[in-house]
């Protein structure tokens, strides 16, 4: 990142024509800013309708200026934000103009929120809040996106920080006295303390990854021998001609994906080349892309032609093959049924579409079971869930640890417990962290 002493400025809003677009400049140079377009700053918090003109008295545009006094802005400094139109000869004369205005640079991929941070006007679960709020697909994202800015991960992180801080805290009182005998009465309270915490955090960690699948998204693959209607079902599912669909053998080669929005959780809906045995090479490489998906997917919805007389084979043979939680899809009923399907079987026909809404109540319940948290606390990102883990650890280290002949070294497995949970917030151990978040903004944020 640069210096944080420049006056940066970027176009806020996406690139190309559009009815209005926005230009915002952070820093000690910005309330200087329009007299370079001979109009005058706004009043701190207020709207000024200005014409803007270039060096040569030429009209640029009439524009909404918005001053922000330090620190009464989003970044903490003084901010102009100018709202003109948005085509494309106005905004690239203005940011021409903004280019050649001394102490003034155009900003780096998410530097803006960046100051924010620094300047104490979020933390970095607001940040990452922030950054998934402009990344919402679906309204489920939007909401958990919200959550997280409101202090649904950083209330009870900060509750728990301080109390595990508060026990290293009596420790290290006790430390200081060493030839004193720690009362019974001590320990059983550190003891209480630590138990309710380690049962706290277990249950928010206990949440079947919730958060993150919401914010990432489920991969569903469909899996299944040649000709059983993989292709079919995933058309039918996506309402449109996505795969090809052929009674030759072997059509699907390669991976086709679809999303989808199931109840507000992103989908990707991944058809894959049928498995069978003695093919060509490369039809072998569109099997081994096809088992490789369905190991890495949250479900897998095994597909096979219940009219032939090996399906069950079939079906025993993919089981092992497919990741995360699978149903069995026994299709073509219209054809009749060879064996007894096992009683979870969905039996569909979609010749006729027979079964067909059933099967989307299956997948809905399927994917909807990750669409409601049992926990207040809500983990979106690996680090959240890292940064736990690593305070589980040091909690119950610090339990099993001799309190009364080694109170330092229990002291110290607590101290590390709340320095994983200060990283979460970004109170401690952040500058790792900070090139990695900032950079997936773009550059006006």
């Amino acid at each position: 990142m640069a210096s944080e002493t420049d006056t940066i400025y970027a176009l806020a809003t996406p690139p190309g024509k559009s009815a209005i677009a926005v230009i915002r400049i952070s820093g000690d140079r910005a309330a200087n800013v329009p007299g370079a377009f001979d109009a005058k700053c706004p009043e701190p918090g207020r709207f000024s309708l200005q014409t803007l003109v270039d060096g040569t008295g030429a009209v640029i545009d009439q524009a909404l200026l918005l001053f922000m006094a330090a620190p009464h802005s989003s970044t903490g400094e003084d901010v102009v934000e100018i709202h003109c139109h948005g085509g494309v000869a106005v905004t690239q004369t203005l940011l021409g103009s903004l280019s050649g205005l001394a102490g003034l640079r155009l900003a780096v991929a998410g530097e803006f929120t960046h100051r924010m941070f620094h300047n104490g006007k979020t933390d970095l679960l607001g940040v990452e809040g922030l950054a998934d709020i402009i990344e919402a697909d679906t309204g489920r994202q939007l909401e958990q996106a919200w959550s997280q800015m409101r202090g649904a991960l950083r209330d009870p992180v900060t509750r728990w920080r301080q109390a595990t801080i508060k026990i290293a805290a009596e420790l290290e009182a006790i430390i200081d006295f060493p030839d004193e005998e720690i009362p019974a009465s001590v320990v059983a309270s550190i003891d209480e303390g630590v138990d309710a915490l380690i049962a706290e955090i277990s249950d928010c960690l206990d949440d079947n990854r919730v958060g993150e699948r919401v914010r990432d998204g489920v991969q569903v693959t469909i899996l299944g021998p040649v000709n059983a209607g993989k292709s079919t079902l995933l058309n039918r599912i996506a309402n449109r001609p996505a795969a090809i669909v052929s009674g030759e053998a072997g059509t699907t080669r390669d991976l086709v994906s679809v999303s989808l929005d199931v109840g507000g959780v992103p989908v990707t809906l991944i058809d894959t080349a049928g498995i069978r045995q003695n093919v060509g090479a490369v039809e072998t490489e569109g099997i081994s892309r096809a088992l490789a998906a369905a190991g890495e997917a949250d479900h897998t919805i095994i597909v096979v032609d219940g009219s032939r007389d090996d399906w069950q084979q079939d079906y025993a043979a993919l089981t092992g093959s497919a990741g995360g939680e699978h149903f069995l899809v026994v299709n073509k009923t219209d054809r009749g049924i060879t064996g007894t399907p096992p009683d979870n079987a969905l039996l569909m026909s979609l010749a006729d579409d027979r079964g067909f809404d059933g099967f989307l109540d299956q997948l809905s319940t399927r994917i909807m079971q990750v669409n409601s948290a049992q926990n207040s606390a809500i983990i979106t990102r690996a680090r959240h869930r890292q940064a736990l883990e690593a305070t589980l650890h040091g909690l119950e280290a610090g339990l099993r640890g001799n309190l009364k002949q080694a109170p330092e070294l229990v002291a110290e497995e607590f101290r590390s417990a709340a320095a994983a949970l200060g990283r979460i917030t970004g109170e401690i151990d952040t500058e790792d962290l900070l090139d990695v978040i900032f950079s997936s903004f773009c550059i006006g944020k």
